[in-house]
């Protein structure tokens, strides 16, 4: 009996990671992911069950719950100041319905950080991105009207996303899970190499340039952090030093460069597109640097946001930067307290690599620089019903429960090489 209600509650964790990555039901209910609001009522209504599963749970072991939401305390902090933030919301009704949301989606990150192993977690995303992977194949092969998209974007696969980016950006995500599910577990290993293969060609098929990228730096970051961080300090400081400000150029020159470097291989200058939405951004954002805009609701239909589309000509969804939405949300406080704490969870996982050696910790750094990138053009930063918040969440958990366990150096030395 014990064995069947553990199976149980992993074949509903598993079931609630894909509510929040993505089902198959999406282009089914809204008819080719034209969105209605019968469509949002279901998906509220799935991601209300989430919250439930995960609140009731959690009351069933509050014991140890208490202990592991007690390792980090910004994460919280920054809930707390999105709850404050409807005191000054363009809309309060609205801010106070995300944040009820959004703690529902921090709480399952705690749930998994407290009821999980990381390598746990990891597999069981591997297992929901797995079946997600074969769905999106079988939709695009079987009934491409809903897995290909069309117009601007005729034949770049999106699968059960409602766009191409989302599949993109998914399968980053699925890619560094699996590889490094590959080079940390010795069984079944070809499964992972499998599954990291399926990944990089599922990004090939979504046609994401951005996330093309991403997902070759995601691979590189793996390797590169581990031999770069066990230099002597003289020397890797330098390096890190050199490779951030190198990056953080090349960054800026493709922003700036758009129209030459993408028009030039024939790409849809997407980032262009971008690069005008962001200065329209930073133009709202003076006009109430300190406190926001309120949680979630700028980019709601108001008259601030109206500014910035009439400006950009296009149908912006949000910044397209999740630093820049953060600092629309919740102002320059919101931002300090979020950079306040993934900087310190950074150093603190490249000190903690350089001592004990330990996966928790190399996974931790890899997933900050996944975060870092996938919101350099996307938002999921402090995102209510993110797959990519919820890991956040329970990585930087996960590590710090895992601080004062015992060093593994040798055999994850002999992995690595």
């Amino acid at each position: 009996m014990k064995k069947f209600l553990i199976s149980a509650e992993q074949i509903l964790t598993i079931i609630c990671l894909m509510i929040y990555s993505g089902t198959p039901l999406d282009p089914f209910m809204s008819n080719g992911f034209t969105v209605k609001e019968s469509d949002r009522i279901i998906a509220r209504l799935l991601f209300t069950c989430t919250y439930i599963f995960s609140l009731s749970l959690i009351t069933l072991r509050w014991k140890k719950v208490t202990y592991v939401f007690s390792k980090d305390k910004f994460i919280w902090v920054l809930l707390g100041v999105c709850a404050l933030s409807s005191f000054w919301s363009l809309d309060s009704d609205t801010t106070l319905r995300r944040v009820l949301g959004l703690a529902g989606t921090m709480l399952f990150g705690l749930y998994l950080a407290s009821r999980y192993t990381l390598k746990q977690q990891l597999k069981l995303c591997a297992y929901m991105l797995g079946i997600s992977g074969v769905m999106c194949l079988l939709l695009a092969l079987l009934m491409p009207q809903y897995g290909i998209a069309g117009g601007v974007e005729t034949g770049a696969w999106r699968g059960i996303y409602p766009q191409k980016n989302i599949l993109g950006k998914r399968f980053v995500l699925c890619g560094a899970i699996f590889f490094f599910l590959a080079m940390t577990n010795r069984e079944n290993r070809w499964v992972s190499w499998l599954g990291y293969a399926s990944s990089g060609l599922l990004v090939l098929l979504s046609k994401s340039t951005t996330s093309l990228v991403n997902f070759i730096t995601i691979t590189a970051a793996f390797l590169i952090y581990y031999r770069i961080l066990h230099l002597k300090y003289k020397v890797m400081i330098p390096i890190v030093t050199f490779l951030s400000t190198f990056g953080i150029a090349f960054y800026t020159l493709v922003v700036s460069q758009a129209d030459t470097i993408l028009g030039s291989v024939g790409k849809d200058t997407t980032l262009t597109g971008r690069s005008e939405l962001w200065p329209a951004v930073f133009e709202m954002i003076a006009k109430r640097p300190w406190i926001g805009y309120g949680y979630g609701v700028f980019w709601d239909k108001n008259s601030e946001s109206s500014i910035v589309l009439q400006t950009v000509q296009w149908n912006a969804p949000n910044a397209h930067n999740g630093f820049l939405d953060l600092w629309l949300g919740l102002g320059l406080v919101g931002v300090l307290i979020f950079i306040s704490g993934f900087v310190i969870n950074l150093l603190r996982a490249i000190y903690l690599i350089r001592w004990n050696q330990r996966y928790e910790n190399l996974w931790l750094l890899v997933y900050l620089t996944y975060t870092i990138l996938s919101n350099l053009t996307e938002t999921t930063l402090l995102e209510q019903n993110s797959l990519e918040w919820i890991l956040y969440v329970s990585s930087i958990l996960s590590s710090k429960l895992s601080t004062h366990a015992p060093a593994e150096p040798e055999r994850i030395e002999a992995i690595l090489r």
